[in-house]
């Protein structure tokens, strides 16, 4: 029994205990997890806990059902012209809201209005228009747990796409970060108590979605609810997917949820994907936010990401497809391929290119809108939007097609067969017969007629009658004022008393006799007669019949768009394809990117590369270009040195963000590129974002540093960034050191390593494939110049004291440094300032004589530091 039930049931004659309280608490007991939205007249209300959270929530006033009694109704409302904004602040909050309607007119009811569920609206879960993201897909997702590995599915309800995948269980939290769901489903026991929800509760803390419970099938039942509305469609190589469980039985729970939330049960799901996280480029919940994918890594803002410069794509498929390119990364060659292509030969015909944008601009949203017309929800406007995108689809493909010729056919990305389906054109040509011209948002008459004149005879006919009762109750006004004598006398009407006439105080003796009198007003009297009354009736049952043939013929049309809603899915996927394509070519022609050489070598070469987020936000040609060469049989690990703010950390996210915009298809901000397929990108930069979890920053670093030397192989690109920072000098040294060893000597990975340590440049002495490089830094008059070149060979110094001085240190704090650092270089100690020794004196003879025997010129800096720790234990 719900909390409300069990709250309001039990005494006889309590004033919860009425029919209309009867009728919410059975309806609330059957969706006891939501706010329950109980539509009464003109407002929603909500009653006992409902109402409680919901106040608190939407900052509303919570009031009663029966004031100033101790056993009183806790109750709430919101006026239902205003309840889509109130929807969206309690799903933004993590509520389930249940949304009941009056399913009968009132007028009509005998005795209790019939209420039911319509809809029911979750976090992941969201139809309005006004709500959803247009370029942002909405997911729910569902997690399934095993052992060892986990099996993960995310749905759109807007869209019916659905995919699922198994990976092991320490990658769940990254690939819940790529796919980023407003909702994730688990079994009930895992939001609990038990161990199992114990050792869950780390990952809900990191990924800030709104963890629900749900029922998890098992895998035949799974099975069952897919197989009837899919068709499972493994990806690549990776056919064995579909043997596995925990795949299907999360996909099975995100379904079964899905379809509990829709009064008709049925989804625009066209087919489930199955893929593995190593179908793509491998992105972790480091990598997405340090490289700033799609959120600055301060603020979290999009203006600032490497999403917000290459989407300038012209519809709202094209920019969820492109969020998706650009987190899942292609590693096979060929399909890499073909999207350049396509690029190229838009970048090729430039007029073009932007007459296609233009024509792209105009287009709705074909899979939102197949999506609506599936789930039954789809309005008059919507329709009306679907015919003008569907009917554009000709001329857009003929558009596309004029730019091809012998020597240069159209590339295969191009080319839109899905588009020019004669079904879609015979669909288009019937909603332009049975629509007017401009449907309006909802079936009513306030808003206009949604059915084209002549498209139906019984619209025609209802309409023609309702329209000459309106000019017989006109002309009973002009009558009635000659009759009467009362000039100013007007025939008026409203929701509640329909047709009256209404006279004003100054004439009221000369209102005849049989005006039957219906109201007084303050600025005369109303009334009716038995001729008025009768023709209201009449345009009143026409109105109605009109309405009701309305929404059937709509209705119709709605199911006619459902049956072919995988046609149009597949139109819809085809345009974004092209808007993608164009907005890499727009953005290359613009901003001069090249065509990268991407290969299944394991070269990365830039010459002239630029930072595609920072070269946006400067002036045209005033970012420093830089190369990078990286080959793991000549150059795999690259040293960088140099000063903070002189640009390391700049370089590198340049590089690791060409390589991945070259693995998406797009051109690259360069001269030209060579990119050797990876299969993973790592980086290590900063630790501010786990530091909540308790951690310090040390150990986050040392975390992350230990998961890239567990995970990376030779086809990846690693990124590093100031490692053992977080210590000791001496221990950061060597950490720092015998990381860039293994990353040399084990995992052979292309390697960007930035570091302050210039102990480290030696490296290059020993390992052969280690390549020191600078960040270029220029003296002037006492004063630092920051080149942002980066140059062939170590920086000579860190630059230290003279950043602090650029960032606003007092002159009396940098001068009193620079005197301690050439104390401190001389070998001298602080006097002032004595400092704990991190060697004992060295006293006993034995140590003596092995420190003589040290050739120094010869020793290098991780040598004596083992000779260091010999001189401690012969201490």
């Amino acid at each position: 029994m719900s909390e409300a039930r069990a709250t309001a049931s039990g005494v006889s004659g309590r004033p919860s205990d009425t029919p209309l309280m009867r009728q919410f608490l059975e309806i609330k007991e059957q969706h006891s997890d939501a706010i329950l939205l109980f539509r009464c007249g003109d407002f929603y209300e909500m009653f006992f806990e409902d109402a409680v959270v919901a106040s608190r929530a939407l900052d509303l006033t919570l009031t009663s059902r029966d004031k100033g009694k101790e056993d009183g109704v806790p109750m709430a409302g919101v006026p239902y012209h205003a309840v889509r904004g109130y929807i969206a602040k309690l799903t933004e909050q993590g509520h389930k809201v249940a949304i009941c309607e009056q399913t009968e007119d009132p007028k009509l009811a005998k005795g209790l209005v019939k209420r039911a569920v319509v809809r029911i609206v979750t976090p992941g879960i969201v139809l309005d228009d006004d709500v959803l993201e247009p370029k942002c897909p909405r997911y729910v997702a569902a997690l399934v747990p095993g052992k060892d590995v986990a099996g993960l599915a995310y749905l759109d309800a807007t869209t019916g796409e659905l995919a699922a995948t198994e990976l092991a269980l320490p990658h769940v939290i990254d690939e819940l970060v790529r796919i980023g769901p407003r909702e994730v489903l688990v079994a009930p026991e895992l939001l609990g108590e038990s161990v199992k929800a114990q050792q869950l509760a780390g990952l809900r803390a990191r990924h800030k979605a709104v963890w629900n419970p749900a029922p998890i099938p098992s895998e035949a039942d799974a099975r069952r609810e897919l197989g009837s509305i899919v068709v499972i469609e493994p990806t690549g190589a990776r056919a064995g997917l579909t043997h596995r469980d925990l795949a299907m039985r999360a996909a099975g729970a995100v379904v079964a949820y899905a379809r509990s939330t829709q009064p008709t049960g049925v989804l625009p799901i066209t087919r489930l994907s199955l893929y593995l996280p190593g179908d793509s480029v491998v992105l972790d919940e480091a990598a997405i936010a340090n490289l700033e994918l799609t959120e600055t890594l301060i603020g979290r803002h999009k203006d600032g990401s490497l999403l917000s410069v290459i989407d300038e794509t012209a519809t709202a498929p094209g920019g969820r497809l492109i969020r998706r390119w650009l987190l899942y990364p292609l590693v096979d060659v060929a399909q890499i391929r073909r999207r350049q292509d396509a690029v190229g030969w838009l970048v090729e015909r430039p007029a073009l290119l932007e007459t296609i944008r233009r024509s792209l601009s105009r287009l709705g949203d074909l899979e939102r809108l197949s999506g609506k017309a599936s789930l039954g929800v789809a309005t008059p406007k919507d329709l009306g939007r679907l015919r003008d995108t569907l009917a554009a689809l000709p001329e857009l493909v003929e558009l596309v097609r004029s730019g091809q010729d012998k020597l240069e056919p159209l590339p295969q990305l191009l080319d839109l067969p899905a588009c020019t389906l004669p079904v879609l054109g015979e669909l288009a040509a019937r909603l332009a017969r049975a629509l007017v011209d401009d449907p309006p948002a909802l079936l009513d008459q306030k808003h206009g007629p949604a059915i084209r004149t002549g498209y139906d005879p019984q619209i025609d006919e209802c309409r023609r009658l309702a329209d000459g009762g309106k000019e017989d109750i006109l002309a009973i006004e002009e009558r009635e004022q000659k009759v009467s004598g009362i000039a100013n006398l007007k025939v008026r009407y409203n929701r509640v008393f329909g047709y009256y006439i209404e006279v004003t105080k100054t004439h009221l003796a000369k209102v005849p006799a049989h005006y039957i009198r219906k109201q007084t007003v303050a600025t005369g009297e109303r009334y009716v007669t038995p001729e008025l009354a009768e023709l209201e009736k009449k345009v009143l049952e026409c109105e109605e019949t009109l309405a009701a043939r309305e929404a059937l013929l709509i209705k119709a049309e709605v199911a006619a768009v459902a049956a072919l809603s995988r046609e149009i899915s597949a139109a819809g996927a085809a345009l974004a394809v092209l808007d993608c394509c164009g907005s890499f070519g727009a953005i290359a022609a613009r901003r001069d990117y090249c065509r990268p050489t991407v290969d299944d070598s394991l070269c990365l070469d830039i010459v002239d590369g630029r930072h595609p987020v920072i070269e946006s936000l400067l002036p045209s040609g005033t970012f420093v270009p830089n190369d990078c060469k990286l080959d793991p049989s000549a150059e795999q690990l690259v040293l960088i040195t140099g000063p903070n703010m002189a640009g390391k950390s700049t370089y590198m996210r340049q590089v690791a963000q060409i390589a991945l915009l070259a693995q998406i298809g797009s051109f690259v901000p360069a001269k030209s590129a060579t990119i050797g397929i990876c299969d993973r990108v790592f980086t290590r930069v900063g630790a501010a974002d786990n530091l909540s979890r308790g951690d310090s920053t040390f150990m986050v670093e040392m975390r992350e540093t230990a998961s890239i030397l567990a995970k990376a192989t030779r086809s990846s690109l690693i990124i590093l960034d100031e490692v053992g920072r977080g210590t000791s000098t001496f221990d950061g040294v060597s950490i720092a050191w015998a990381v860039a060893e293994f990353l040399h000597d084990t995992v052979g990975a292309r390697t960007l390593f930035a570091t302050h340590y210039h102990e480290l440049v030696a490296l290059a002495d020993s390992r052969p494939r280690v390549r020191n490089v600078s960040v270029a830094v220029r003296e002037h008059k006492g004063e630092i110049v920051f080149l942002r070149r980066v140059v062939s060979g170590g920086a000579s110094r860190s630059y230290g004291i003279d950043v602090a001085k650029l960032a606003g240190l007092p002159r009396s704090v940098t001068a009193r440094a620079h005197q301690i650092m050439a104390k401190l270089e001389g070998g001298s100690t602080l006097g002032a300032s004595p400092q704990l020794s991190l060697l004992p004196t060295a006293t006993v003879s034995p140590a003596i004589a092995r420190l003589a025997a040290v050739d120094v010129n010869k020793t290098t800096p991780l040598e004596a530091l083992a000779i260091l720790a010999e001189l401690k234990s012969l201490s």
